[in-house]
């Protein structure tokens, strides 16, 4: 296993993608900060299940730029920290706060570090989208989460369903399958220059290192931990194209076009950590 090199590329990579998502095509902060009653796409799909967040204190692991942490603001929490192993994302993440006048913190920490970086707890532990592919073990994730909750806390996750991350991408349509379902000791390794969203600049940084976690390994994972598990849902939508082929059929909402139901794409995964 060779983690500093994995995480170090993974970071230059993450580094280099934070100024393409911040320019044109890319995250729409502008338009973000322009109406202070709106959301970002991921929180706006996250909304229903996570209902009102009034009176919570609520961590965002892997934040990325902060667009999420603020929507998550917007839904009422009483404080957010984010949390990101990039310091360019986390610099951007205070100032997007600063400019839409929000109090709100922000930690530069590899996520399993996260407990003694943070000092504190927390009602809600909030990740989406692309975060627990960019580590090893699924369960030393979740045991961190654990750690960060107060008694009664729940976890909120929702991501890339494991059965689209074994569909090697250029094979749509037909959808063969490529890479391993759950974790394995190697990374799958890319090398890409262009990130998921922007307007095609290339990526100087093109390496990155990925890892798969199967739902079964997801579930024991948090009950190893001591979490209760709360749900399981799997979704046959995805925020992005993630094939070519897929068609958008409500705004940032993606399906396959002809038997979406014979793939899920996304999951959601919920915790509470018990009182007692």
């Amino acid at each position: 296993m060779n983690w500093p090199r994995w995480r170090s590329e993974n970071l230059a990579n993450w580094e280099n993608r934070v100024d393409i998502h911040t320019g044109p095509k890319g995250y729409d902060v502008e338009g973000l900060l322009r109406d202070p009653g709106r959301l970002s796409n991921t929180v706006r799909i996250d909304q229903p299940l996570l209902g009102s967040l009034a009176g919570l204190d609520v961590l965002h692991l892997q934040c990325h730029l902060g667009t999420d942490t603020l929507s998550l603001a917007r839904l009422g929490a009483r404080s957010v920290t984010g949390l990101d192993f990039s310091p360019k994302a986390i610099e951007h993440c205070r100032s997007l706060f600063a400019r839409a006048g929000m109090p709100g913190r922000f930690i530069l920490s590899d996520v399993h570090d996260a407990a003694a970086a943070l000092g504190e707890d927390y009602d809600l532990v909030y990740a989406s989208v692309g975060a627990i592919n960019w580590i090893p073990s699924i369960a030393r994730w979740l045991q961190v989460a654990a750690n960060v909750l107060r008694p009664g806390g729940r976890l909120y996750l929702r991501d890339v369903h494991p059965m689209l991350m074994v569909i090697d991408p250029a094979s749509d349509p037909e959808l063969r399958l490529r890479y391993p379902y759950g974790e394995t000791a190697e990374p799958v390794t890319i090398n890409d220059d262009q990130t998921y969203t922007g307007d095609g600049t290339p990526l100087v940084h093109v390496t990155t290192h990925e890892w798969s976690h199967g739902l079964g390994q997801i579930v024991q994972g948090a009950l190893d931990a001591g979490l209760v598990v709360s749900g399981l849902r799997e979704h046959h939508f995805a925020d992005w194209q993630a094939f070519p082929s897929m068609i958008e059929v409500e705004p940032g909402r993606y399906v396959l076009p002809e038997s979406p139901e014979r793939l899920p794409l996304l999951f959601t995964f919920t915790a509470v950590k018990p009182t007692r």
